[in-house]
């Protein structure tokens, strides 16, 4: 039984074994420039909005709670209990 397929990928495995140096550095190169960097650089973007973003968030978060008058001292608790120690 011959099977075709095998026999050109195993010649194919060789060739690519025997093939220079600077073959795999130009390919290895190659995927940097391509994908690699424009990924990480993606990466890094993202990464950076996401904390301008929370930076900002939490700026706007901190304006309101300093706000006086907007909310009653005893919002958002219920069934609760409060020990005023003065």
């Amino acid at each position: 039984m011959i099977n075709i397929g095998s026999e050109r990928m195993s010649e194919a495995f060789r060739a690519a074994g025997r093939q220079p140096n600077w073959a795999t550095r130009a390919a290895v190169i190659t995927f940097l420039l391509v994908i690699a960097i424009p990924i990480f650089l993606l990466l890094l973007l993202a990464t950076f909005a996401a904390a301008v973003v929370f930076m900002v968030l939490a700026g706007i978060n901190w304006l309101l709670g300093r706000t006086p008058g907007r909310r009653p001292p005893e919002a958002g608790r219920r069934n609760v209990r409060v020990i005023n120690r003065d």
